[in-house]
């Protein structure tokens, strides 16, 4: 009698009544068409690995000698190559080195993107940076994420080894090294300084100054830029963000103290610069960054301000003027600001279509945001999605609020002119349970009607 064994999910057989894998790829598809849809499956699945946590490329080659040929002899499918998620196959420990070595070896030259964090054995990662780095000319995306020894090796790499590099994330992890050691390796490091296709990079570490200072960087050519380290915004824009003078999109965070003396440069002129995120933390007021700076095309502000320290309005507002600003989207989290500066600065957005803020929303705000006909001049006429982060908890701002939409949305039927856009969507994060009923009914009204309205 046969005895049934145990087979992985992945390989049970299909119904006899259904031909198998190996007979459609003969029968009806070409190899190169089932390549081609190889190469969208392994596109959506890299981020939905279920157990046992194999691999697309190899998961497909086990289905059948067929697919197994086509799997190995398509370069394209070995193209990402990641560590994070192997562990161990069919309870064998994986040899970490050996599946890097043969991984990367069947991409046969095409260009790579590698991910490498210490998700992997820390015993291996010194070698399968090695191997990794071997590969310099393929490399089109990196993303490192490892201890600040581990990234000793890129020193070794001369300048003009990445020429296909286009992408890079790399988080730099600190220990117990020096400042002084870590600045002389940053010094060091050379391998992207003649990257001609780079254009987007990320740049993380918990020391001072390690990026923003020290590390070589082809700036001017880069479109997209993420700053995350414990510089001020201040240093890291004397020593980084003017020389970016083709970004077109910029993030910055930090967690720096701030009151240190601003840096004396001229003002940094960035004229391709659309979006612009910068999020703070610490003790101090980081709003002289923005004295350095004149963003004459930027249309989407985002400011996250978690400090004790004053909110420099007058130095936001020179800001505004200096750069002639008239955003689309502008997202402010700074808790001291108060109503009238939130009114001051979007007085200035005429063509503000999205709006979100965390200062207590108070009636005024709402009076001042209420259509009042075509014979009144209107802040901001072109919103349709506001979010208000933070409620003032008064019943009586919540009757404004509703005044406020009511007054600048209408059905589709309704065709009567008016010099402001249809504001149709509206987000509020505050507790249902404060809501009057009374204003509940009315938003409820507009919300059967087609508005949008969410409250979180």
């Amino acid at each position: 009698m046969a005895t049934s064994r145990t087979r992985s999910p992945w390989l049970r057989p299909v119904d006899a009544a259904v031909p198998g894998p190996s007979v459609l790829s003969y029968a009806v598809l070409p190899r190169e068409l089932i390549a081609e849809i190889f190469l969208h499956y392994i596109g959506e699945a890299t981020s939905h690995l279920y157990p046992p946590y194999i691999p697309a490329p190899l998961l497909l080659a086990q289905v059948c000698s067929t697919w197994r040929r086509i799997v190995y002899g398509t370069p394209m499918l070995w193209t990402n190559f990641s560590l994070r998620s192997i562990g161990k196959v069919r309870k064998r420990t994986v040899d970490h080195i050996s599946f890097a070595q043969a991984w990367l070896a069947r991409a046969h030259g095409c260009p790579l993107s590698v991910w490498l964090s210490i998700d992997a054995p820390i015993k291996v990662l010194g070698r399968i940076m090695d191997v990794i780095l071997q590969r310099a000319h393929h490399l089109q995306v990196i993303k490192f994420d490892l201890p600040y020894s581990y990234f000793q090796p890129l020193a070794d790499v001369a300048a003009g080894s990445m020429p296909l590099l286009e992408s890079m994330d790399i988080t730099v992890q600190f220990s117990n090294s020096t400042q002084e050691q870590t600045a002389a390796l940053a010094e060091r490091i050379t391998a992207f300084l003649e990257t001609p296709r780079l254009r987007s990079v990320a740049l993380c570490s918990t020391r001072v100054g390690f990026f923003s200072s020290n590390i070589q960087m082809p700036w001017s050519q880069l479109t997209k830029l993420v700053v995350s380290e414990d510089a001020t915004p201040a240093h890291i824009c004397r020593d980084a963000f003017r020389q970016c003078t083709n970004l077109v999109e910029c993030r910055i965070l930090s967690m720096a103290v701030f009151g240190d003396v601003l840096p004396v440069v001229p003002v940094v002129v960035l004229p391709h610069l659309r979006i612009l995120e910068i999020m703070v933390t610490g003790p101090g007021d980081p709003l002289p960054f923005f004295q350095l700076l004149n963003l004459p095309a930027l249309k989407d502000l985002t400011l996250s301000m978690f400090t004790d320290g004053p909110w420099s309005h007058q130095i936001f507002m020179e800001f505004i003027l200096r750069s002639c600003l008239d955003l689309e989207q502008l997202s402010l989290t700074v808790a001291n600001m108060n109503s009238d500066e939130l009114l001051e600065i979007i007085s200035r957005m005429h063509s503000l279509v999205r709006a979100e803020h965390t200062p207590n929303a108070h009636d005024l705000l709402f009076d001042t945001l209420r259509y009042h006909g075509m014979d009144s001049q209107h802040y901001i006429p072109k919103l349709t999605t506001l979010n208000i982060l933070q409620d003032s908890g008064d019943h009586n701002d919540h009757i404004g609020l509703a005044s406020m939409i009511e007054s600048r949305w209408w059905t589709d039927d309704d065709d009567t002119p008016r010099n402001v856009s249809r504001l149709e969507t509206v987000k509020l994060f505050f507790a249902d349970d404060y809501i009057d009923t009374r204003v509940k009914d009315r938003l409820e009204r507009c919300r059967r009607e087609g508005f949008i309205l969410d409250v979180t």
